[in-house]
């Protein structure tokens, strides 16, 4: 998951940004209006979250240009303490959430999470695809009941493709949801991730999760099993419809 905080940053060891890395989030910071819509212009975040100090017709405005310039992706407004106008005045700018005096860090991610999570259309607490199941408040994946042994980096490929399943991500875009454009290795370093997660996803009997996109990168697909097939919706059986269709054609044909 990877996001941009809006807000004055104290120190470089700020608690919040400090506690969701911790979270095998990638963050991005600014204190700037403008960079802040530099910035989602050129990187795919996941989240926006704005810490008010106050509610300025400055980060007011900042809320509504994001919106207005096409930013789908969820915005979290963060602040110590709001009177209710200057709530209604966030909240009719746009973000999806307003958290005020949050009792901890852990409620701050987990909303921001949850929003990120439900606006990929999963609504469970966990992305289930096929047999594979990622959790994403213990960062772990299971195929069935057993758990998959991945290091952060491979959790972290698997969440950022599952969360965009059925998108293709280029390894380069992969990259910067890993290191955040700061010290990346050669993008061929991705190939061997997938591969070593492949590996260990077969071993414990996963369906098919990561597809190859030659010349363009990998996605997350739900493949279903060959003996699939959809079910007739039994308030309007099959042989209704064939009745009906039959009738339409001999009314058409006598017209």
């Amino acid at each position: 998951m990877k996001i941009l905080i809006f807000g004055h940053i104290l120190d470089n060891k700020d608690i919040m940004t400090m506690f969701f890395k911790s979270k095998l989030v990638v963050v991005d910071e600014t204190a700037e209006s403008e960079e802040a819509l530099d910035l989602v212009r050129f990187y795919d975040y996941d989240a926006v979250l704005l810490r008010l100090a106050d509610t300025r017709s400055t980060e007011i405005e900042l809320i509504r240009r994001l919106r207005i310039g096409g930013l789908r992706c969820p915005i979290v407004a963060v602040a110590h303490s709001l009177g209710e106008s200057s709530r209604l005045r966030v909240l009719e700018a746009g973000v999806d959430d307003l958290i005020v005096n949050a009792t901890s860090q852990e409620e701050i991610f987990l909303r921001v999470q949850n929003q990120v999570r439900r606006s990929r259309g999963f609504q469970s607490p966990s992305l289930v695809i096929g047999n594979v199941q990622i959790n994403m408040n213990a960062k772990k994946i299971f195929v069935g009941d057993i758990e998959v042994s991945l290091t952060k980096k491979e959790y972290q490929i698997v969440e950022i493709l599952a969360l965009r399943k059925g998108c293709v991500l280029s390894k380069e875009a992969i990259l910067d949801h890993l290191y955040g454009g700061l010290d990346e290795p050669n993008p061929k370093i991705i190939d061997v991730f997938i591969c070593k997660i492949r590996k260990k996803l077969l071993a414990l009997g996963a369906d098919e999760l990561i597809e190859t996109n030659w010349g363009r990168g990998y996605l997350v697909v739900e493949k279903r099993s060959p003996d699939y097939a959809p079910q007739a919706n039994p308030a309007e059986p099959v042989e209704q419809d064939d009745a009906r269709l039959r009738t339409g054609m001999f009314l058409r044909v006598g017209t």
